[in-house]
């Protein structure tokens, strides 16, 4: 656990809205989160994340209404065109490295369909229930020995596993983040969350990032251009070092995965929009330069505030001419999603922030270094030259 701050700490609180306690992701009641990070000789660190938006126990069973949105699609996240043609996911949602998505898919499947048959379910009724993995990635490959590829389904396992008690996401240099880059400094994992008042009672909105993206001259935190401030103290305390990283330090760094989880009941078409949001937040890090040629801002939209929680009678879902049934469900009105459109992007920009903070300097693969944010003197930036409210 890195003693480094948050961006709060720092002076700077995104938006309108106020976080829930934790200001994670698990402020979402009975969302869990698993997290292995591996850290092996000198050239292996990596790891993955798992999310589990109804705990263990009813994720399998008890479905939630999903969408998508690429702001741009040059990355992965598996199972999406099963997702979008049902509106729905039931199964876990997995983070790691872009050559382990195939394992973690193979891992995430194996452990659907044994939990099926631990449950007691024939063949028939587990494929009914089963989800297409959802596997999300970001490149890690220039401080992870990548072509090890040492995650693996007992990795899967042990994330799973890990969620059980795990109490807080792990943020920077852990889980899927372990080896990621973000704004020219090392990124990672990050969260935030936020509580949307509503009539009868509140709701909750948390975000998990996993930030490998943006360039330092972007960096922006609270509208002061932190990037340009520190490029040019870069530039004068230069003392001619070569930089570790072949194009200088300057390559863009390639993908962000945002998972979007909310106790607002919403169906498949708002969380798309919920969904599109999340690229706002991403424009306040990192200005004008979201949704690059070479990046991949995926992100994943989900409610656990309403359910298609039943199944057909037992053989209609294999019926040639099945019988028509229905269930209610419960939604929130249209003319007030402004409000979830704000906490996305807050949270979002939030979550960034947080994985910046608190990732901490990592020397990796042959030797490549990538530096933490300097939050001292990015706290000194902001004190200055931050507009308070």
């Amino acid at each position: 656990m890195t003693s480094r701050p948050r961006i709060r700490d720092l002076g700077y609180c995104p938006g309108k809205f106020s976080p829930g306690p934790k200001n994670s992701l698990l402020d979402v009641k009975d969302v869990s989160v698993g997290q292995i990070t591996l850290h092996e000789g000198s050239d292996i660190h990596t790891g993955l994340t798992v999310i589990l938006p109804r705990r263990l126990e009813q994720t399998r069973v008890l479905p939630c209404y999903a969408a998508t949105h690429d702001l741009n699609g040059m990355g992965e996240l598996t199972g999406t065109h099963g997702l979008t043609e049902w509106g729905f996911i039931n199964g876990p949602i997995a983070l790691t490295n872009t050559l382990s998505v195939g394992k973690v898919y193979d891992g995430l499947f194996l452990w659907q369909w044994e939990q099926a048959l631990q449950a007691g379910e024939d063949d028939l009724e587990a494929a009914r229930r089963l989800s297409i993995p959802v596997v999300g990635e970001t490149y890690d490959g220039l401080l992870n020995d990548i072509s090890a590829s040492v995650i693996d389904k007992e990795t899967v396992y042990a994330a799973i596993e890990a969620s059980k008690s795990q109490s807080e996401v792990l943020e920077g240099n852990h889980g899927g983040g372990t080896a990621m880059r973000c704004h020219g400094y090392k990124g990672g994992t990050g969260t935030s969350s936020r509580i949307v008042p509503g009539v009868d009672k509140n709701y909750t909105l948390g975000v998990l990032v996993q930030a490998n993206h943006g360039q330092k001259p972007d960096l922006r935190i609270g509208n002061v251009p932190i990037g340009e401030f520190l490029m040019k103290e870069d530039k004068v305390g230069d003392s001619g070092k070569k930089s570790p990283f072949p194009t200088g330090g300057k390559a863009a760094e390639g993908s962000i995965i945002v998972v979007i989880i909310t106790d607002a009941p919403l169906l498949p078409h708002q969380l798309r929009r919920i969904a599109q949001h999340a690229g706002m937040g991403i424009t306040q890090v990192g200005g004008h330069s979201a949704g690059r040629n070479f990046s991949g801002e995926i992100f994943l939209a989900l409610s656990t505030g309403t359910s298609p929680n039943e199944l057909a009678c037992a053989s209609s879902g294999f019926d040639y001419l099945p019988a028509i049934e229905t269930q209610p469900v419960e939604t929130v009105k249209n003319e007030v999603m402004d409000s979830l459109f704000y906490a996305t992007s807050e949270a979002t920009e939030e979550a960034i922030l947080n994985a910046m903070c608190k990732a901490e300097t990592l020397i990796g693969f042959k030797g490549r270094t990538q530096p933490a944010l300097p939050v001292d003197r990015v706290k000194e930036l902001l004190d200055k030259y931050m507009i308070k409210p």
